[in-house]
């Protein structure tokens, strides 16, 4: 089962910055997940919000800030909101990256970033399908993965009472295989929340791959090993490996 550092090893070190990356590179994770969005001239940039306000020492929307002055924001011990291809150079030729594309005015520019990589094994994600599909027609044989929350009838009671499931709403797992198929996917990105067997078999059955997203837990991640997940997001990826160094050993010892 992979494991994949979200937004770099983010439980110890500020989140989608160069420094979280380069440690989960260290420890030799199968690979990174970042977020994208657009600078005011039209750069992707490493970063989860539409602001800078909680991540950084800036205020305001990330469209508003050009991607130099980005650079120049504190991002926490010293860091500072990458650009994608910052990034994307630092991982090149080590390990996998999941772009998760949270602009769609982004499809493009990622399109020409990925290109002037060499070396570089990524795919993207996001909850924006369109994004997903547009980027598959710039990039032929681009890898896709939609993310969704799993199959909705299950995960209904898992989500708060005035939540109507965000940009997911009405987008069940069923409909995120549909979309993989039929837009050239590899897998689908799923929330772990009330995820079961039957739903990573659902998955694998149509030939693709189960991307669970966000784990921190060593019996939850013990859990979707045996359910056959193929790989896993975590905050916290040397937690993850104790837990299956630990599986390891004691299947060896069990022979």
């Amino acid at each position: 089962m992979h494991i994949y550092a979200h937004r770099g090893v983010s439980a110890h070190l500020p989140e989608n910055t160069l420094v979280a990356f380069s440690r989960a590179i260290e420890l030799g994770v199968s690979g990174i997940e970042l977020d994208v969005h657009l600078s005011a001239d039209q750069i992707p940039v490493v970063i989860h919000d539409e602001t800078a306000d909680r991540t950084t020492n800036g205020t305001g929307s990330i469209s508003e800030f050009t991607a130099r002055q980005l650079g120049l924001l504190d991002a926490g011990s010293g860091q500072f909101v990458p650009t994608l291809a910052q990034v994307l150079s630092l991982a090149a030729g080590k390990v996998r990256v999941n772009i998760e594309l949270k602009d769609a005015a982004a499809v493009a520019p990622v399109a020409d970033v990925v290109a002037s990589i060499p070396g570089l094994d990524w795919f993207a994600s996001s909850a924006d399908w369109n994004a997903l599909a547009e980027l598959g027609q710039k990039v032929p044989g681009a890898k896709v993965y939609p993310l969704c929350i799993g199959a909705i009838e299950k995960v209904r009671s898992l989500l708060p009472d005035d939540s109507d499931g965000g940009s997911f709403a009405g987008r069940g797992l069923a409909d995120a295989i549909t979309f993989a198929l039929n837009n050239g996917g590899e897998g689908v990105s799923i929330w772990e929340g009330g995820l079961d067997e039957a739903d990573i078999q659902s998955i694998h059955d149509a030939g693709l791959q189960a991307w669970v997203w966000t784990v921190n837990d060593a019996e939850r991640t013990c859990e979707l090993r045996a359910m056959g997940a193929d790989g896993i997001c975590t905050d916290d990826p040397a937690l993850i490996q104790e837990s299956e160094r630990e599986a390891a050993v004691s299947s060896l010892v069990g022979r």
